[in-house]
């Protein structure tokens, strides 16, 4: 196995770490080709634009891969670089047996709360995950062995409501009732790592974690393990919000993960938020750098 991951950034870095510590052969790209600290696998330029802008990426990026992984979002065009510009290298390949493509559970759209799962009817309801609805469609009808892996929001060391509330950027908006589901970014390596070992071309998988909850629980528990008090609850109406995050607290959904449980055999290692909160201090605590899904 040699896997290739295309957009390396938060989720694609932890997957690299689990993956070398598998002994298993790893490259990735960046925008630059520049060393990525704690990593020491080959890291190849990639940028897809238009004009001096573009560095196609090298052949050389491909040889010998066998799995490939895209976490690149798209742009605000909705143009997807390895649909626009790699496809025609990714299918004329001889040795590829899967590609994985990250999405957003925001492809459902608004379900006022309501459970969806894989067989569900997408209805996107802002342009990004219009066009993310598009890219699949685009994967799946390709040829490629694809895989697409739906994600709600992602956290993890160094990414969650911890860091927020120490930065003491946390808002606590109240909003009864409106909750979000979310995953925490080892359990995603882990659910990537069992699809490549059991490939099912033209899958779809909801990658969530089991509680689907309001973000102030996820504040107060934290703010808990923090032994610190928590910010004022703030009423939704009343909140100040960027574009970006009105987008998300406009839509309220449930996300099921049965079917990566059944098919894929995944045990969470973080059911909820709070063992995901609670590993993630133990990991400070402990210096603890090696994902553990």
């Amino acid at each position: 196995m040699k896997v290739l991951i295309l957009g390396c950034g938060y989720t694609g870095q932890r997957l690299a770490q689990w993956l070398t510590h598998q002994q298993v052969e790893v490259a990735a790209t960046n925008r630059t080709g520049s060393s990525i600290q704690g990593l020491s696998i080959p890291i190849f330029p990639f940028v897809c634009a238009t004009g001096f802008d573009a560095v196609p990426l090298s052949v050389a990026a491909l040889e010998n891969v066998t799995h490939v992984v895209s976490t690149i979002a798209p742009d605000s065009q909705g143009i997807d670089p390895v649909a626009a510009s790699l496809m025609p290298l990714l299918k004329s390949s001889r040795c590829l047996e899967w590609f994985g493509y990250l999405s957003t559970t925001g492809v459902y759209g608004d379900t006022q709360g309501a459970w969806v799962d894989e067989e569900s009817i997408v209805n996107p309801q802002n342009v990004r995950s219009q066009h993310r609805v598009t890219i699949e469609a685009t994967f799946l009808n390709s040829g490629l062995p694809a895989h697409i892996f739906r994600l709600p929001g992602i956290y993890g060391p160094g990414r969650s409501i911890i860091d927020k509330l120490r930065a003491g950027t946390a808002q606590h908006v109240y909003k009864p009732g409106h909750v979000f589901s979310r995953i925490h970014v080892d359990d995603i390596v882990q659910t990537l790592w069992k699809s490549m070992r059991s490939p099912h071309a033209g899958a779809i998988y909801n990658v969530a974690d089991d509680e689907p909850s309001e973000s102030g629980d996820l504040l107060k528990e934290a703010a808990t393990l923090l032994n610190i008090s928590p910010p004022e609850a703030q009423p939704y109406s009343q909140v100040k919000l960027s574009p970006m995050a009105a987008s998300f607290w406009s839509e309220c959904r449930r996300i099921r993960n049965d079917k990566m449980k059944q098919v894929l055999g995944v045990q969470l290692a973080y059911p909820s938020y709070r063992e995901g909160l609670r590993a993630i201090l133990a990991s400070e605590a402990t210096a603890t750098s090696i994902p553990q899904p």
